[in-house]
């Protein structure tokens, strides 16, 4: 640019609505007019701007900005970060996309702290995910502390639910699950603004070359963890594997085989089990390498699964719940050597009860389970008013029949499991 030029100046505006200006001599300019502006009808000749009266009081509205740009043209969030904390940088980092906004407040490249205006990042729902409060106290908590105008930890403090190391550990997990998922915000805008960190209500100090270093680690684990489990409707059912010993497994791989009882979608077991979405994630694969658990495919196609017949649907979930249970005999008496206890105590049980026609034909197989289809098969050909509710009680009387005899080979505490499974079946089919 001459001299005359760099005198005169110029305004571009690129395609992404950004604008730049080009000239000492315009910057100066426009400097004596800093402040805010609205945009006005305009055309392709003539530009028209208005002073704002009044802003939006977001971060970068407020302070004075020290750093901005585009996300994708920096490559990612990770560039982003990188560059504030390789350069020791303080600030607030503002990440905008669409209507997500978070933040993550750094002091000489360290992160002292997160904010997000997303519901799932907030301190509560963070307790709740990870296991400390159930969702009923969560919602009893913030409903007193809107009523007493009483932060969550503080009021959770005085209470008693936590302690102050409970409190810091939870706050500092909602900061690191802040850093993570802004890993994975690929498009908007940043903004470095200028902010005393000091001030922040509950400082922390996290390495932030660790928190990338971590957060690209479960980004690639995450990636292959998907390439076995797609989706977060992929339903989870019991395998054909079962640990050799309870000690031969973790805790976290236990509270999933419980929560298995019938088989789950991976969201519903995030939401049960309470470990996190990476961790749950990060069990299920491996327990779906060992074999203790497979998924369950889905139906072949939406037009098959919609010309069911309702009744029809209805009958298989319920063959489905009954039959996660029978597994859960079966591998507890297999233990004993009793891998024929179930189709013995079928034979008995037809001796004795009313239900010949609908079981003619149908046995356990190796995993434990009934024959599905047959037993569909069958229950159509029934001439019971309600075909729901009579296979309901089937299956409901065979059950308790194999409980009862299963105890002759079962340890009081296998007995003790068991029924728990039971009892939450009936919750669960109501």
């Amino acid at each position: 640019m001459g001299r005359r030029d760099d005198k005169k100046g110029y305004v571009q505006i690129d395609e992404s609505g950004r604008i730049y200006v080009l000239g000492s001599g315009l910057r100066k300019t426009l400097g004596k007019l800093a402040g805010y502006y609205t945009h006005l009808p305009s055309d392709a000749a003539l530009l028209h701007f208005q002073r704002a009266t009044s802003v939006p009081t977001y971060d970068e509205f407020r302070d004075p900005i020290i750093l901005q740009g585009d996300i994708a043209a920096m490559g990612s969030t990770i560039e982003v970060i990188n560059f504030v904390t390789s350069a020791q940088l303080s600030g607030n980092l503002v990440i905008v996309s669409e209507d997500t906004r978070k933040c993550l407040y750094f002091k000489n490249g360290e992160v002292r702290g997160a904010a997000s205006n997303r519901a799932e990042d907030r301190l509560g729902e963070i307790m709740y995910r990870f296991g400390a409060l159930t969702r009923e106290a969560l919602e009893a908590a913030l409903e007193q502390c809107r009523r007493i105008r009483r932060p969550l930890g503080n009021f959770l403090l005085d209470q008693g639910v936590l302690t102050q190391v409970e409190l810091y550990k939870f706050v500092r997990k909602q900061v690191e699950e802040t850093f993570y998922s802004i890993l994975l915000i690929s498009d908007g805008d940043f903004y470095l603004t200028r902010f005393d960190v000091d001030a922040l209500p509950s400082p922390l100090s996290l390495n932030a070359q660790n928190l990338l270093m971590e957060g690209l680690r479960r980004m690639d684990e995450m990636s292959y963890f998907r390439k076995q489990i797609p989706e977060m409707t992929t339903r989870i059912g019991l395998g054909r594997n079962e640990p050799s010993s309870r000690n031969a497994i973790g805790q976290k791989e236990r509270v999933i085989l419980r929560a298995l009882e019938q088989p789950r979608t991976v969201q519903e077991l995030m939401a049960r089990c309470r470990f996190g979405a990476f961790e749950t994630m990060k069990q299920l694969f491996h327990m779906l390498q060992a074999g203790f658990i497979q998924i369950i495919e889905a139906d072949d196609t939406a037009e098959a699964a919609a010309e069911v017949d309702p009744t029809t649907a209805e009958s298989a979930r319920l063959i489905d719940t009954f039959n996660s249970v029978f597994q859960r005999i079966y591998q507890a008496i297999a233990r004993h050597g009793r891998q024929d206890a179930l189709d013995q105590g079928l034979e008995t049980f037809l001796q004795f009860y009313g239900f010949v026609e609908l079981f003619q034909g149908v046995a356990f197989d190796g995993k434990g389970q009934l024959d599905k289809a047959r037993l569909l098969t069958n229950l159509s050909g029934q001439a019971a008013e309600n075909r729901v509710s009579f296979l309901s009680q089937a299956l409901n009387e065979l059950l308790f029949f194999e409980m009862f005899a299963a105890r002759e080979w079962l340890e009081r505490d296998e007995q003790q499991e068991l029924q728990k499974i039971i009892n939450q079946l009936f919750i669960d089919i109501g």
